[in-house]
C-alpha cells in the first residue's frame, strides 16, 4: 500500500520546485547542524521558504494531510476530555473529531511519542494526523492558554462579587 510518502528530503523536494539552491540549502543545513532547529524552521526563519510552501512539501514528504490552523478551527470541548499528560509536550493537539476518529494537529510527523500518548487518551477511536506549522500549533495553544486565564479571572471575579453583596 502507498502511503503518499516520498523517501526525498526536505532539501531536495524544495530545490526541485525551484525554490531553494544548493548554496542556500547547505548553508541551511550548516545552521541546522549548529542549532539542532529543524530545518523548515529555519528555512521560513530565513525567508528562502513561504511557510504554505513548507508545509505543503512536509505534507508531501510525509503522506500525511496538512491544513493552517487557527484557534477558530479547534474544538475546545474536545480538548478538554484530553489529559493535561497528553497535551503537556505541546507537540500536538486534537482539533475536531466525530464519533470514529480524532483529528490530531501534529508539527512533526516523526513524533510518534506525542501520537501515541493522544491515541491512549483516544480511546476507541481512530487518530487521523494533520501537519501544521509549529508556528501555527504554538500561537493557537498560547490563544487557548489565554482563554482559559480570562475564564478563571471572570469567574474569580463573578466569585469575588458575589462574596461583596
Amino acid at each position: 500500500m502507498d502511503s503518499g510518502r516520498t523517501a526525498k528530503r526536505l532539501g531536495e523536494l524544495l530545490m526541485e520546485r525551484g525554490v531553494l539552491t544548493p548554496a542556500q540549502l547547505e548553508l541551511s543545513l550548516a545552521d541546522q547542524r549548529a542549532t539542532k532547529e529543524f530545518l523548515g524552521a529555519i528555512l521560513v526563519r530565513r525567508q528562502l521558504v513561504k511557510p504554505d510552501m513548507l508545509l505543503a512539501v512536509l505534507s508531501e514528504q510525509s503522506g500525511i494531510p496538512s491544513e493552517r490552523l487557527v484557534p477558530e478551527g479547534v474544538d475546545w470541548a474536545l480538548v478538554k476530555q484530553f489529559p493535561a499528560s497528553a497535551l503537556s509536550e505541546g507537540k500536538c493537539l486534537p482539533i475536531r473529531a466525530d464519533a470514529e476518529s480524532v483529528t490530531v494537529a501534529i508539527a512533526n510527523p516523526l513524533d510518534v511519542g506525542a501520537l501515541s500518548a493522544i491515541e491512549n487518551a483516544a480511546g476507541f477511536r481512530t487518530v487521523k494526523p494533520v501537519l501544521v506549522l509549529e508556528e501555527d500549533l504554538y500561537r493557537v495553544q498560547q490563544a487557548y492558554r489565554h482563554r482559559s486565564l480570562r475564564k478563571i479571572t471572570s469567574q474569580l471575579d463573578s466569585h469575588g462579587s458575589d462574596q461583596t453583596s
